[in-house]
């Protein structure tokens, strides 16, 4: 197994409403990148995907737990130390045309990171950015262009040229093709996998396209409602998931090469308020293989194989087979 270049422990985020009620985002969530490797993290909108991923860049501090970066507690970094520190751990935002200032050309959103950490000349800063838009197969002539003459998938290349201007060991990616049409998005996810493997990139990749995590992770989290309910290996998705809401996932997922002879789970109702959160497990007022048990304690993250844990009282009292 490759090093261990970021983990976080407990990881746990709190935000007070205007009615002074407390919602938590992100509850108790561990998660591990290994050096190289890609974490995939699914989930419908409002599980904590964003809130975790402000955590581990350090552009929020969790209420509870740790992060760390190759061993070294990062959580509580400020004033210089956080700044130097998150030259390592960068991030390509959702919307891309929010991300960059309007007024400034494409050359200087990518060397600003450049000027900010490094001291270059003006010739080696020119030097760097041509590099960084080849890297991501823009033209050089790009550089004179604003940001908003670009097209979505080119703001993208953009934003990932940006995001490894300083060479960063972790790659965060929010949402990064959802606004794409497919045939973009496709080539987007080709890139990032020619740089990870360049470069020896570790990243997180964000979507709430199971299909597209699945191919390009070696890890997936699956969360809800604040909270991991499944982590497995990405090749073993399909054929091991056994979190009723993982399957449920999976079963809106249509693939040529798939088995329309297995049963496909049916995700049904909506997703209980966080304000307001059911008794027991978050999951079971949507399940169909609820149990009482289900509705008076939550289950507790347990391994029931290699690289796999699931929450889920179904494998609470025994490692067994996914049913």
């Amino acid at each position: 197994m490759s090093e261990i270049i970021l983990e976080g422990r407990g990881l746990t985020r709190r935000y007070k409403t205007d009615t002074g009620q407390t919602l938590t985002a992100c509850r108790g969530v561990d998660l591990t990148l290994h050096k190289g490797k890609t974490l995939g993290i699914v989930g419908e909108s409002g599980c904590g995907k964003s809130t975790l991923l402000r955590m581990v860049t350090q552009l929020e501090q969790p209420d509870e737990g740790r992060l760390f970066y190759f061993g070294k507690d990062i959580t509580s970094l400020k004033g210089e130390e956080l700044r130097k520190n998150r030259r390592h751990i960068q991030m390509v935002f959702q919307d891309s045309s929010a991300a960059f200032f309007p007024r400034m050309k494409v050359s200087e959103a990518v060397s600003e990171p450049l000027r900010n950490f490094k001291r270059l000349s003006q010739r080696e800063v020119d030097r760097q950015v041509s590099k960084l838009l080849e890297l991501v197969e823009l033209p050089e002539s790009f550089s004179e262009r604003y940001p908003h003459s670009m097209s979505g998938g080119q703001r993208q290349r953009l934003g990932i040229a940006r995001a490894l201007a300083l060479n960063p060991d972790v790659l965060v990616c929010d949402e990064a093709t959802s606004a794409l049409d497919v045939s973009v998005q496709q080539r987007i996810i080709q890139l990032l996998a020619e740089i990870q493997r360049e470069r020896k990139l570790s990243m997180i990749f964000v979507c709430h396209d199971l299909a597209l995590v699945q191919s390009m992770s070696h890890q997936i989290m699956v969360m809800y409602l604040g909270g991991v309910v499944e982590s497995l290996p990405g090749n073993q998705m399909w054929e091991r998931a056994c979190h009723p809401y993982s399957k449920a996932l999976l079963g809106s997922i249509f693939a040529v090469d798939m088995d329309f002879d297995k049963p496909l789970s049916r995700l049904e109702g909506d997703v209980p308020s966080p304000l307001d959160l059911p008794k027991g497990c978050p999951f079971h007022t949507r399940c169909a293989q609820c149990m009482d048990r289900c509705q008076q304690e939550r289950p507790a993250l347990r391994t029931i194989g290699p690289d796999h844990q699931v929450a889920c009282h179904l494998y609470s009292n025994e490692v067994k087979e996914c049913i």
